[in-house]
């Protein structure tokens, strides 16, 4: 960008459609780094500066015609308010210096660069499980609530909203960073973060200094969707930064690569190289794969290395979307099972959309698929009754049951449905759903859950045991509610 007769270069360049953003390094002693975003169209740009206690600056630019260049003069950088004093770029006579400690930047694309170039693919092939998650996933990821803005301050604050809530000490414990830490990359290849996480490692020590592990989302395109700088064809040296800084779980997300890589092979093919690439980090990494369940992904996923793999679509804070994706995942039980499961998507417990109601169904319903308990909503900020919805131990032992079955629906009516999980006692776990609004009677028999004699019922909602029962068991449910129960052998 060319300020007067200086060309300042920019850092940190991430554009999506109309918004752009970009670092400048403003000559002097020393030196200062200022963060634009804004809009770009039709060739001019209008960005303000965040405020990081120096007040905040707008910045009005065009897009100089092709053989001239702007006259000199002062910059159009201007205060948007009095209470701070005006940033001063003026001309200068050397370039401003690089960020410190690191290798000079390579500069971002442009909308005038080459497209990227099509690699080529690993031959396919199986591999191996790797020993990790053998039970599903508990944490949270930043991705819903925070998006791709968060920083090391907010990660760090939800580091402390885990542990302050107990939740850690229940099994939360992945601390999922989603896209938005990348920066660019210096001349050796190696990916560096943005200026909104400054040290990677330091902030991995901080999570696992908590007892948490330490989780990164990284792009399987040339670009993520929010513009940032993604690992392809930089598998291999991404896996060996990801392991030197300590991070515990990595998801590989697919949105961009589609363009590239259209086909299910190519697909299986580009995950692959990922897990490949993990595995060869000298670090366990737990691998993700987010790509909207297409292609069946479950039926090929655990042939990449993958761990878990999202089956569709993020969820949003209302339960029409997250009964769409638990209850879509009957029929896809055969995948999963220790170091490999379904991921219909984060726990919406403690969004505005969400009542105690629905929450506790998605709940249920997440603890019978042995679905991962990744929570989406922003954990810094819980109120004792998400925390209650959250903390229960015996709903969350049938997630977390070492013998690791799916469970799947037995019986289905236009309001009502019944799904049931085997547990590693030999005991049978059942979720029973009403999803009309008037109260409705559900009965379930033990030909349907495949038992016979007496057992035991237990509510785990309400932690008490209910009597033994022969045969079938019958339920009254209100409205959008469910009920988890617990059949053990009984005398």
């Amino acid at each position: 960008m060319r300020v007067g007769m200086e060309d300042l270069p920019l850092f940190d360049l991430t554009q999506v459609g109309h918004d752009i953003g970009f670092s400048v390094v403003v000559p002097g002693t020393p030196y200062t780094n200022v963060r634009y975003s804004g809009v770009v169209d039709e060739g001019r740009m209008q960005l303000s500066s965040l405020d990081e206690g120096r007040g905040v600056y707008t910045l009005q630019a065009r897009r100089a015609e092709e053989g001239v260049l702007p006259a000199a003069g002062p910059a159009a950088v201007q205060p948007a308010s009095l209470a701070a004093p005006p940033l001063s770029i003026p001309p200068v006579q050397a370039r401003a210096p690089s960020p410190p400690s690191a290798l000079p930047i390579i500069a971002p694309a442009t909308a005038n660069s080459a497209p990227p170039v099509k690699l080529p693919l690993p031959m396919l092939r199986d591999l191996s499980p790797n020993d990790l998650a053998p039970t599903p996933l508990m944490g949270w990821s930043s991705r819903q609530k925070l998006g791709s803005r968060t920083d090391d301050a907010a990660i760090r604050q939800a580091v402390e909203g885990l542990v302050e809530s107990g939740l850690n000490l229940l099994g939360y414990v992945y601390v999922e960073i989603g896209d938005g830490w990348q920066g660019a990359r210096d001349t050796q290849g190696v990916l560096h973060p943005n200026e909104r996480f400054p040290d990677m490692k330091a902030l991995g020590d901080y999570i696992h200094s908590h007892g948490l592990k330490y989780g990164l989302t990284a792009a399987a395109a040339p670009k993520s969707c929010n513009g940032m700088e993604g690992s392809y064809g930089h598998e291999g040296r991404d896996a060996q930064t990801f392991a030197e800084w300590g991070v515990d779980y990595v998801v590989y997300e697919w949105c961009g690569a589609e363009m590239l890589h259209p086909t299910e092979p190519e697909m299986r093919a580009v995950f692959q190289k990922m897990g490949e690439a993990l595995r060869a980090s000298g670090r366990d990494i737990v691998y993700g794969i987010s790509q909207k369940g297409e292609f069946n992904v479950e039926q090929w996923a655990p042939r990449t290395g993958a761990n878990l793999w999202r089956t569709g679509n993020e969820l949003e804070e209302n339960w029409a979307s997250v009964s769409k994706a638990g209850f879509g995942e009957n029929g896809k039980e055969y995948a999963s099972g220790p170091g490999k499961w379904n991921d219909p998507g984060l726990l919406q417990v403690g969004n505005s959309g969400m009542s105690a109601d629905t929450s506790r169904m998605q709940v249920n319903l997440w603890a019978v698929l042995s679905a991962p308990l990744m929570l989406g909503n922003d954990v810094r900020i819980m109120t004792r009754e998400t925390v209650s919805l959250l903390n229960n131990r015996e709903v969350i032992a049938v997630n977390q049951d070492k013998l690791g079955r799916q469970g799947k629906r037995i019986a289905q009516t236009a309001d009502t449905q019944v799904w049931a999980k085997q547990l590693a006692d030999g005991s049978v776990a059942v979720a029973f759903f009403n999803t009309s609004l008037r109260t409705t009677a559900v009965t379930v028999t033990w030909e349907q859950l495949g038992l016979s004699g007496a057992y035991l019922a237990r509510d785990l909602w309400w932690r008490e045991n209910l009597g033994i029962a022969n045969d079938n068991y019958r339920v009254v449910l209100t409205g959008n509610t469910s009920m988890l129960l617990k059949f053990s052998k009984g005398p």
